[in-house]
């Protein structure tokens, strides 16, 4: 315990440290300070004399030194860093670039939450993000090059980019993906026939023939997806379907996967999206006796807003003999926010013997409610 305060002590010392000269203000003396016209005036003084400059960062610099409070002077930085955002990808910016994702912050404000400071305006992290900006439309560029050339050394090329670390690849898949959506449809065709009757392990393609099949609709390589051995893959290509496909075969893709393959739990929970469907509320409920999707069942039932779902899972609690089937009937009821749900379940605390497990069990959820310990 005294290794797991000292350390937290430690954590919490270097993260004030990067605030060690800041000055806090509250909503009033930022809402005073920024609403002036002559620091807005003052901005757009600065930001004009950056990109007309023949020395760039000599106008950092004096803004830098100005005499500026931190709040308008990072105001102002981050004005330019915003303006820099919407231009095109060049060289020429990228050192006062740096120079931001290194900043050390000085205007901060009190967080919403717990008594840590927050930066005003977060120089660092804007800096960074129009980085992935700048990587992902050269990745793009990039690969819109690749695609016309040679398919295979595109895909070995995509290989590559999505075996590295994830901060790195996010923006380079970023551009991959808008570079497949800026493909001619006799190009996406030949890619997605390559992925389709390709020998090769497809072992680090799996996201790329997840997002293509996704893309195209192609049956084939959504199988191969849902057959990844990479559970995120699984799961990833899942939760998109709907985004992708219409509503029906979104809702097949999901029922034949919560039936058989290693995602059934994830697919039965992804229907709670279509639980008003009969079908889906009919396989739902048979789910409720099944030991490995019994819980996710129950979740999707209790999102339903069935006026009807309510009596049948009161029936089938009352019909039957499975103990862990009715405990997740019990469950889905429960977490159901419905007026109706709340009657059927008082209906069936009539045949709940007092004081057994079901009926503690059933309580500890209304002290959870209340916040005391069960």
């Amino acid at each position: 315990m005294r290794t797991m305060i000292l350390n937290l002590c430690l954590l919490t010392g270097l993260f004030l440290g990067s605030f060690a000269q800041a000055v806090q203000y509250d909503d009033y003396e930022i809402n005073q300070q920024l609403n002036q016209t002559r620091l807005t005036q003052l901005s757009t003084d600065y930001i004009q004399n950056y990109f007309t400059s023949k020395a760039p960062n000599a106008v950092i610099d004096d803004l830098i030194n100005a005499d500026l409070t931190p709040l308008q002077r990072e105001y102002i930085l981050f004005n330019l860093l915003t303006e820099i955002s919407l231009q095109a990808p060049q060289n020429f910016y990228q050192e006062f670039i740096n120079r931001m994702k290194t900043h050390t912050i000085e205007a901060t404000r009190a967080a919403d939450e717990g008594h840590l400071p927050m930066a005003v305006f977060n120089l660092n992290s804007k800096a960074y993000g129009i980085e992935n900006i700048w990587t992902a439309y050269r990745t793009e560029q990039r690969f819109n090059q690749l695609f016309e050339k040679q398919l295979p050394a595109a895909i070995a090329a995509i290989q590559r980019v999505l075996s590295e670390p994830s901060a790195q690849r996010r923006p380079q898949w970023l551009g991959i993906k808008n570079s497949i959506a800026d493909l001619p449809e006799q190009s996406l065709n030949q890619l997605a026939d390559y992925l389709t009757d390709s020998d090769q392990d497809s072992q680090g393609m799996d996201a790329l023939i997840s997002h293509v099949g996704l893309f195209t609709g192609r049956t084939e390589l959504i199988e191969k997806a849902l057959s990844s051995k990479q559970a995120e893959i699984r799961e990833l290509t899942l939760r998109q379907l709907t985004t992708h496909l219409s509503p029906d075969d979104a809702k097949s893709w999901l029922l034949a996967n919560a039936q058989s393959g290693p995602s059934r739990k994830f697919s039965t929970s992804l229907l709670s999206q279509f639980s008003h469907d009969k079908a889906v509320e009919v396989f739902l409920a048979d789910q409720l006796s099944d030991r490995e999707t019994a819980a996710n069942a129950a979740f999707a039932l209790s999102q339903s807003d069935s006026l009807s779902l309510p009596v049948l899972l009161k029936k089938r609690y009352l019909k039957s003999q499975d103990n862990i089937e009715k405990k997740h009937l019990l469950l889905a009821l429960k977490l159901n926010p419905s007026s109706e749900s709340q009657l059927a379940l008082d209906d069936l605390l009539h045949v709940i013997e007092s004081g057994s497990n079901t009926a503690k069990w059933l309580k500890s959820f209304d002290r959870k409610a209340n916040g005391e310990q069960s």
